[in-house]
């Protein structure tokens, strides 16, 4: 069936990679929003939008009945699930089929085989395909201790009715299995609507392969090669590439054929994926099947040369595909980054809040919602942007990119770009032998992932914090009478923590003008022992931008403040958030006997393990919050009794706000 309008049932990048392609081949297309999305990008870029609810959350996007009731107003014949939400919900597809509309995307019946992990290992047994050595349909104890005697340790788990990583954990033994698989079970149930789990045999030191497919309904089945996604963490990609440095052209052709097999079995149409272990022996075992666009189809597209939403639209329209396996190239190398809002060093915690300056890099694709003043909630995913670079050669890819994380401006809240850039030149990463596992063997505050700011970076807060920044300066000493003197603390979240040393160390820094047009900085320790004068000179600053020598090295870095005693400044690709702070003698904090553990970012309560009077060791879980469609324990920081809980099972939770009081051991 031929159609002219298409909507989108999305929200963000997603919806603005689908309607640029949309729009290029000439449809008309069709933008969805929830209240809180009504002034976003892909709003504006659509040629129609349609409100679909109040609710700042997915449900508003999950409303089937919303949705095909703004098909029906649009006139819309067609509608594009995009990647998450709906994407590959069979009920979903087949209410779109029986309105009379195309579902850009493989059947009803194709979704609901493939969307249970159990029914999809099975289905692909039964068509030959190798798959991991596990177990499936366990609810209970008895059958999870029957399962993991038979697989053996390590093994892990699975929520059968999703992905992402959520409902997945690793269990190295006896004793960590049934609190392992409650806490699976009951994230994979908020996740999915599903609790079932399934059990496989860990395959460590393993490659995460992923082969593209491109099937239409006149029998062609096509692989695009491979993507390399075994650079992880928490089960969740954060940097694929294309070629996979650990394949060959035998093993490619290989992993092709088998998935070619497979999509034949179950009668796939549209662009898929079917995602792969890959052992350190070069045997491959089948995981999954996602039945739809993936996060990471541009490095695909970057290295083939081939738009997937284009052919996904002529698929859906009943068109045969242009083009035989043999036509089909993987030229030169492509890396994707998932920027996320988060804190590597405090666990991948999810951030949210306001962005108050972001600029794209250049040279570079950049696939993102962002804009100036933007909100980044807790009620989706913590993605915010993906940089796609393509290069004749990996080690240029690498190059490309870092530059292109170090010229990307993203102030307001804290991210992993200066993560990613480090995950780039590790030398694990640079020689291509990444794994499953690499990212968790490294320490997160280790000095390489973790690096203090550099003076540039603290003279630049100074700088700003002292009136000094003000857009056309020059070299002016901006009429300074007296030194500018004030303490600045670079500003931390964490998770858990006691009421004393939240928080970095503040310093005191002067600025004392010179004769002639140059300054003397002084930063100093918190014990207010310093350093020498430091010379700064040469200073220039305008708009977002300010540049100095500091000790004869110019450089120029980014900020922007956001109140009157705080301001946000990028050196590169690291950013740190420094507040003008009043010195106290901390000799008389009240409650110094007391710990108290303090939410660590907007979400919700859903379970309390704990109960007034309980006693409990460092590292015992006191409250379990979902966040960004995660699961976080926090836990306590020291050993105590439970002296009060501040909140229920299901409050709304705030940034900082305390949740459980110890009373210390």
């Amino acid at each position: 069936m031929r159609f002219d309008t298409l909507l989108i049932a999305n929200r963000g990048e997603i919806a603005r990679r689908v309607i640029r392609t949309a729009r290029a081949v000439g449809l008309r297309t069709v933008a969805v929003y929830s209240d809180a999305d009504a002034a976003a990008p892909h709003v504006r870029e659509a040629d129609l939008a349609v409100r679909l609810g109040p609710a700042e959350s997915v449900a508003s996007y999950r409303n089937v009945q919303a949705i095909l009731d703004a098909c029906r107003r649009t006139g819309a014949q067609g509608v594009h699930p995009g990647y998450g939400f709906l994407s590959e919900n069979a009920d979903f597809a087949q209410a779109v089929a029986d309105a009379g509309l195309v579902f850009v995307g493989p059947s009803a019946r194709v979704i609901r085989l493939m969307g249970n992990k159990a029914q999809a290992k099975t289905t692909m047994q039964d068509a030959g395909v190798p798959t991991v050595p596990g177990a499936q349909g366990c609810r209970n104890d008895a059958d999870l201790q029957a399962a993991a005697g038979r697989i053996g340790y390590p093994l892990i788990l699975k929520a059968a009715a999703g992905g992402g990583g959520r409902g997945m954990r690793v269990v190295r033994s006896e004793s960590e299995l049934a609190p392992m698989f409650r806490l699976a079970r009951s994230e994979a149930l908020g996740a999915f609507g599903s609790d079932e789990i399934i059990i496989e045999r860990a395959i460590e030191q393993a490659r995460h392969i992923e082969i593209q497919v491109l099937c239409d309904e006149h029998g062609t089945c096509l692989h695009l090669g491979e993507r390399d996604c075994s650079t992880q963490r928490r089960f969740q990609k954060v940097i694929e590439e294309a070629p996979s440095p650990a394949v060959d052209a035998t093993l490619r052709e290989a992993m092709g054929e088998v998935a070619r097999k497979a999509c034949a079995a179950i009668g796939y149409t549209g662009a898929g994926t079917l995602e792969f272990l890959l052992g350190a022996d070069k045997s491959f075992y089948f995981m999954e099947m996602n039945t739809r666009l993936q996060v990471e189809h541009g490095v695909t597209e970057l290295v083939t040369g081939l738009d997937l939403v284009e052919q996904q639209l002529r698929v859906a329209q009943g068109e045969p595909l242009a083009f035989s396996q043999s036509d089909v190239r993987m030229t030169g190398h492509a890396i994707e980054l998932r920027l996320c809002a988060e804190d590597p060093a405090a666990g991948y915690l999810p951030q949210v809040g306001r962005v108050e300056r972001w600029q794209a890099p250049p040279g570079i694709r950049t696939e993102t919602a962002l804009e100036n003043g933007c909100e980044v909630s807790p009620h989706y995913d913590s993605m915010v942007a993906k940089l796609l670079a393509a290069a004749p050669s990996r080690a240029e890819c690498i190059q490309k990119l870092r530059m292109a994380c170090q010229r990307t401006v993203l102030l307001g809240i804290r991210t992993n770009l200066a993560f990613l850039e480090r995950c780039l030149a590790h030398p694990v990463f640079l020689e291509g032998g990444m794994t499953t596992g690499f990212l968790a063997q490294q320490d997160m505050n280790d000095a390489y992932w973790r690096r203090e700011p550099s003076a540039h970076a603290l003279a630049a807060a100074s700088l700003v914090l002292a009136g000094l920044a003000a857009p056309g300066t020059r070299s002016r000493q901006a009429g300074m009478s007296a030194p500018a003197a004030l303490w600045l603390a670079p500003s931390f979240q964490t998770t858990a923590t006691s009421l004393r040393g939240l928080g970095a160390a503040a310093r005191e820094v002067r600025i004392a003008a010179q004769a002639g047009d140059g300054f003397e900085w002084t930063p100093t320790g918190e014990d207010s022992q310093g350093s020498a004068p430091i010379k700064l000179a040469n200073l220039r600053a305008d708009g977002d931008e300010i540049g100095f020598a500091l000790d004869g090295l110019f450089r120029r870095l980014t900020w922007v403040q956001p109140g009157a005693d705080s301001v946000w400044v990028q050196d590169g690709a690291d950013a740190w958030r420094y507040q003008r702070v009043v010195r106290f003698d901390r000799a008389g904090d009240a409650g110094e006997d007391r710990l108290r553990l303090l939410a660590p970012m907007s979400g919700k309560a859903i379970a309390l393990p704990v109960a007034v009077g309980d006693v409990v060791e460092p590292g015992e879980t006191l409250l379990v919050m979902e966040s960004m469609k995660m699961e976080m324990p926090l836990c306590a920081t020291g050993a105590g009794r439970v002296a009060r809980i501040l909140v229920d099972v299901g409050a709304q939770l705030s940034a900082g706000q305390v949740l459980v009081e110890l009373e210390a051991a």
